[in-house]
């Protein structure tokens, strides 16, 4: 089974990977660390910044490149040239649940969304969190403002869940809304 998680940058994808690889066996796979991967030696030499290996405040400065970059060669490639990159490791490998943690495009007709659906056979889930303040975390930049409500609407399943500031409990609490998820789609049963 493949699993694909969508939602804005900081809604939690990674956190619902987390827990819910703790409750199921499952391989991790991330376009985006593919992204990171080409563009790491450059920014190591320009920026003194290893995408692949940074904290939120240095991958929040070098973002705009980061997103600058994977459009482009999104729209050289009709969208598919991370999907190109990572395809094939999906496909040939051998555990049974694969979580796409970063499916964040529906712009082409062969988009991310649509080759999990049509070609992986995958699910999609989308992730929302709401802040302190009551509202939903919103998007980081303008590829995000334009592709999220499309993922919410394909999502096969959402995920609305509280910003924790606690992180020592951080799993025991969100937990109910993985298994939630995991019991609709009948993940692990």
């Amino acid at each position: 089974m493949v699993i694909g998680l969508a939602g804005v940058a900081g809604s939690g994808k990674d956190t619902f990977y987390s827990i819910l690889s703790s409750k199921i066996n499952a391989k991790r796979f991330s376009l985006a660390d593919k992204l990171k991967e080409e563009v790491s030696p450059w920014c190591k030499k320009h920026y003194l910044i290893d995408p692949l290996n940074c904290c939120r405040d240095e991958k929040d400065s070098i973002r705009e490149f980061l997103v600058f970059h994977g459009e482009y060669m999104r729209k050289e490639t009709n969208g598919r040239y991370w999907i190109e990159k990572i395809s094939e490791e999906i496909k040939s490998n051998k555990q049974k649940y694969k979580i796409i943690t970063d499916v964040r495009y529906d712009d082409y007709q062969a988009d991310e969304v649509s080759w999990l659906k049509n070609e992986l056979n995958g699910i999609l889930i989308h992730v929302s969190m709401v802040g302190l303040d009551g509202e939903l975390i919103g998007p980081a930049n303008s590829a995000e403002a334009r592709n999220n409500p499309k993922l919410i609407e394909k999502a096969d399943f959402k995920v609305r869940w509280p910003l924790k500031e606690e992180t020592s409990s951080l799993h025991k609490e969100l937990s109910p809304y993985v298994e939630e998820v995991m019991f609709q789609a009948g993940i692990g049963y």
